[in-house]
């Protein structure tokens, strides 16, 4: 029961975190410690948190749940402030998951879960894995090249026929990573690997770039089979 609940209250963050907050909103957070900003964003997740539960005696851990978020997003946005430098992406994001996880706990340990509808674990997981495998996805990969100080290669603007389309590089990434992911749920792990060849196929002018795309691949098809081969141990 535990752990459906927690992967219940990990969609309705990935939802409201990443899917429902916007580029601007997030840009604007980081400007001060306290905004109207934050106030809307941590009431979209305390409604997503409570109405994902599925459960109408969670609106009290719901509550809870929403000012820890709102806490620990004013500390992101102070120490962004402070230092601009550092990226608090992995920090901010490590306390929400904790926090949805001690909550569940001591909400199913002093009210016990009720849930209105009957879930089977796996099913919950899916949907948890393909929705992190879009958005969520792409702003990890991209905070990895932060931390690792990989920087986006210049495109050539002298000659627009080596020039990449905008925003396509997310697309192409959301994509596959839904192909493999689905593969390897599946249990078709050749296909998978025929998908990484294809891809191996292209070929770019710079070993700048050739270098990116290959650690934005990997990274990309790594996260898609580790959610894959979770999802698989579920029974």
């Amino acid at each position: 029961m535990e752990i459906k609940l927690i992967l219940l209250l990990v969609i309705a963050h990935l939802l409201s975190d990443f899917i429902l907050q916007t580029q601007k909103m997030s840009d604007k957070k980081g400007n001060k410690t306290f905004t109207f900003y934050h106030v809307y964003h941590v009431i979209i997740v305390g409604i997503a948190s409570y109405i994902l539960s599925f459960d109408l005696r969670f609106w009290k851990a719901a509550l809870i749940l929403t000012i820890i978020h709102l806490f620990t997003d004013m500390l992101k946005s102070w120490l962004t402030i402070k230092n601009a430098k550092n990226n608090y992406f992995f920090f901010d994001q490590s306390i929400h998951l904790v926090s949805i996880a001690l909550i569940v706990l001591a909400y199913s340990k002093l009210c016990g879960i009720n849930f209105m509808f009957d879930f089977e674990t796996k099913t919950i997981a899916i949907i948890a894995g393909f929705i992190f495998c879009a958005k969520p996805s792409n702003l990890l990969i991209k905070n990895l090249f932060i931390a690792f100080s990989i920087q986006t290669p210049e495109e050539n603007s002298e000659n627009p026929d080596e020039q990449g389309l905008p925003n396509a590089g997310k697309l192409i990434g959301i994509v596959e990573r839904f192909l493999a992911l689905a593969l390897i749920i599946m249990g078709q792990y050749e296909a998978v690997g025929l998908i990484i060849a294809a891809k191996s196929i292209l070929r770019f002018n710079g070993i700048q770039k050739s270098e990116y795309v290959l650690v934005g691949t990997l990274l990309s098809f790594g996260i898609a089979a580790f959610i894959g081969i979770l999802i698989s141990l579920i029974n």
